[in-house]
């Protein structure tokens, strides 16, 4: 038994919580009064959820509720102040200019920089476990995959480009390793879902994460918060900001994590497994750690009353362990398909037989310059500069021993690959935006000009080699490594000319359209030398391709009350062509894929209720998603079974994606906060191709051919998170808080083929957090746990010959986080 985890207590009555999983039950109570969830929370599974399920789970909340309104009362005339506060207003720039939340057009999750603080939050895997629609896949630790509604890339090469930008004060991010950031010292983040290719431009096409930092302070402000926890997890935050001379301020601020990792390798325990490993090499190693440094500084300074100029730079770097995986079978079940050779083994969650941790380091330097200027009192001007440098370095270690479901042979003596991935990716970027933003008369209006250049030169091997050994101490021989690979040089230029008007027919209703032209070209140069594994990757040779889009906008907007707003909108996006990573031969290299397509059609209603004391935002949506960029893996029609493949993305398929998207807030009595999402999503391919003269490899059982109704990769059926956080104002002038916090998503398939095994299956997370203000405000201790439950689950999984490798969640983590502030 667990519990009790929550014991709030007050002089009149008592809340106690508890969860005590017992089987395929779970019992969770509430002030002594028990009820009980079959299959609710321990095993649920929102795709075939009963409806007395949801009766129960309905009762249990009323049952939390009621308990905390009794206690709430014993505690009304201490908090008679916040009693009176509705749900604090959000202000966003989704549209380019500051709006109400709840009068934005647009699907948008907005974070203050408070909210990451109370939720714990520290970094974009925080957002999307709290975003409805928002997942991230998480292979390569240094490149995250994010998908929203189901559209995302897998595609890493120099010549490709991301689905879901994330944008850092305006800033475009293109490449996936510039955008492993720490979330520390942020106004807000934005999450926008959908296409965003008006105002947002190329690649938005599932949607925006808008990173909003905060600018130098006038008041003096100072700040230093520690954290430590398990796994020898130490991290140091602070800032310091105010002004330096008339009209200037500034600001510094940094972050330094660090955490062991989670994901062990237990080759120590059979030495004779791998021979020629010892000493420190043995089993001395973990993955899935954090190593972490980020330093930011801001100079703001302001002129005239019309003229605002703000100089930010930042550094990040990041050194940790490699990609980290572990073998699944078909059906869920731990894949080793040499277990007789290994007496004594077990299968844990949290252990592999990798035989060195690799490595993914990234450095990522940036300079913005924007400078904003008031024409008149309707009009704005701003100029936007940036400057970003991304130098990403990945080794991922491959041995089959850890795979070996990839053994090259079932005889008596096995044949196992050995090797690693090797690769380095630099990209530079310079951006340059000039925008007028205003008002005239009942027309608003965001106008500009655009233009990107990136050049990113990666380089990646694949030294692999074959090991003969009978995993018993036998001979040993191996055939001398093959290093080979692939260097991929890309320069990318990108134009674009974007509008959006917006009309007010009447004080409520509203027209908006808009419009992007853009005009992008991409230039390639590539060599490839062979490897054990791409015995044809024999190619030198330079080549390129221009593109255009039109991308639009139209939407209607009606203010029905004070508290009610409805909009309609139809947005398409883009997302530009390119060109195939690694590459296997020179026609794979030199063959582009064309950009995808998206068309969404949204009808939203974002409404407060109870005078401000309920706020509820429901977006219905379908997406006409076409030319899909597919990454897949493929065997020449002829090969023989079991012929690894060959990676090759084309535009082979079109996609529908339809969904119901529903955020709450409520505030029932005073202190007590509960506040959630619900996402229904449903993806399928209306249409897909596999590439002429190639065909799906073996994958263990019967091997598909349509894939049309498939669902897309990171997609999940349903997902929902739930918080609840109850307030109390002490007597001595302290505050204590305390905060519970629930999230399920359900199963993700990770490939076109929607295979069990390569899924991540659903689950369900629970964290804890309590927190306490001490008297003067200056001092704020945290003790917080995340994954209470020791859930086992999985961050990411991708098939590999008949087995999936799935990189492990971190297991229960728990710590004490102590912040000093000087007012």
């Amino acid at each position: 038994m667990i519990g009790p985890v929550f014991s709030p207590t007050d002089k009149i009555h008592r809340l106690k919580c508890s969860f005590r999983p017992s089987g395929s039950r779970a019992v969770v109570g509430a002030r002594g009064q028990v009820r009980q969830l079959s299959n609710a929370v321990t095993h649920l599974n929102l795709g075939s959820l009963r409806m007395r399920s949801i009766v129960r789970l309905a009762l249990l909340g009323l049952t939390a509720f009621l308990a905390a309104f009794s206690m709430s009362q014993a505690v009304a005339g201490e908090s008679a102040e916040a009693s009176d506060r509705p749900i604090e207003e959000i202000i966003v720039t989704s549209q380019r200019r500051a709006e109400n939340m709840q009068s934005v057009p647009v699907a948008v999750t907005a974070f203050s920089g408070d909210d990451l603080d109370e939720m714990g939050i520290v970094d974009i895997k925080g957002i999307t476990e709290r975003t409805p629609g928002f997942t991230m896949g998480v292979f390569n630790p240094g490149q995250p995959q994010y998908y929203i509604r189901g559209i995302g890339s897998n595609e890493d090469g120099a010549g490709g480009d991301q689905s879901v930008i994330v944008f850092v004060d305006e800033i475009y991010i293109g490449r996936s390793a510039g955008s492993d950031l720490d979330l520390f010292d942020l106004e807000r983040v934005e999450v926008l879902r959908g296409p965003q290719g008006t105002l947002f431009g190329k690649n938005v096409i599932g949607g925006a994460v808008s990173l909003v930092t905060k600018k130098p302070s006038e008041e003096t402000e100072v700040k230093f918060e520690g954290t430590v926890g398990n796994l020898s997890a130490l991290t140091f935050r602070g800032l310091a900001s105010g002004q330096i001379a008339d009209n200037t301020y500034a600001k510094f601020s940094f972050s330094s994590r660090r955490r062991d990792g989670y994901l062990k390798s237990q080759i120590d325990q059979f030495p004779q497994f791998f021979p020629g490993i010892s000493g420190d090499l043995l089993g001395k190693f973990d993955q899935l750690d954090v190593n972490s440094d980020s330093f930011r500084g801001a100079l703001r300074f302001v002129p005239t009353d019309r003229m605002e100029i703000n100089l930010t730079a930042n550094y990040s770097t990041m050194d940790r362990a490699g990609p980290s995986y572990r073998s699944i079978g078909p059906g869920g079940i731990p894949f080793l398909a040499d277990a007789a050779l290994l007496p004594g083994y077990e299968d844990r969650h949290h252990e592999n037989l990798l035989e060195d941790p690799g490595l993914s380091k990234n450095d990522i330097y940036g300079i913005t310059a924007r400078l904003d200027y008031d024409i008149g009192d309707t009009m704005t001007f701003t100029s936007l500069s940036s400057y970003r440098d991304v130098e990403a370095e990945q080794q991922w270690f491959l041995s089959t021993k850890n795979l070996t479901a990839l053994r090259l042979s079932t005889n008596t003596v096995p044949l196992y690959l050995v090797g690693s991935n090797d690769y380095t990716d630099d990209s530079e970027t310079f951006t340059h935006e000039f925008r007028l933003t205003g008002s005239w008369g009942r027309l608003n209006f965001v106008s500009g000009l655009y233009y990107l250049n990136e050049k990113t030169d990666r380089n990646e091997t694949g030294p692999i080699g074959i090991d003969f050994s009978n995993g018993m101490g036998g001979v040993g021989l191996s055939i001398p490594v093959i290093v080979g690979g692939d260097d991929q040089g890309n320069e990318t230029d990108s134009y674009s000319v974007f509008a959006q008007l917006t009309f007010d027919l009447t004080e409520r209703l509203a027209v908006s359209v808009g419009g992007r032209q853009t005009w992008e070209e991409k230039n390639i140069t590539r060599v490839g030398t062979p490897t054990a594994l791409a015995p044809a990757r024999i190619f030198d040779f330079e080549t390129g391709e221009d593109w255009s889009a039109f991308t639009g906008r139209v939407g209607i907007e009606w203010q029905a009350t004070d508290d009610i707003f409805l909009y309609a909108t139809i947005a398409e996006g883009f997302k530009s062509g390119g060109y195939q990573g690694a590459a296997d031969n020179e026609l794979i290299a030199s063959t582009p894929f064309n950009p995808e397509e998206a068309v969404l059609y949204e009808l939203g209603a974002k409404s407060e209720w109870l005078d401000n004391r309920v706020r509820l935002n429901v977006a219905v949506f379908t997406t006409d998603y076409s030319d899909l960029q597919i990454l897949q893996l493929l065997v020449p029609e002829d090969a023989v079974p079991g012929t690894a493949g060959t990676l090759i993305t084309q535009n082979a398929a079109d996609a529908d994606i339809k969904g119901v998207e529903v955020e709450f807030t409520f505030v029932p009595v005073a202190n007590l906060t509960i506040q959630g999402a619900y996402t229904h999503l449903n993806t399928e391919f209306s249409n897909f191709f596999i590439p002429s003269g190639f065909r799906p490899p073996d994958l263990g059982g019967a091997t598909p051919v349509d894939r049309t109704g498939n669902e897309l990769r990171n997609a999940p059926k349903h997902a929902f998170n739930v918080l609840a956080r109850y307030d109390w104002n002490l007597a001595n002038g302290g505050a204590l808080s305390i905060q519970g916090d629930w999230r399920y998503k359900d199963k993700a398939f990770q490939d076109p083929d929607v295979l069990d095994f390569a899924a991540v299956p659903s689950y369900d997370v629970v964290d804890f957090r309590a927190s306490y203000l001490w008297p003067g405000a200056n001092f704020e201790t945290t003790l917080w746990m995340r994954n209470a439950f020791d859930e086992d689950y999985f961050l990411h999984n991708w098939p590999l010959q008949g087995s999936g490798q799935a990189t492990p969640a971190p297991p229960r983590t728990y710590g004490l986080t102590v912040i000093w502030r000087n007012d």
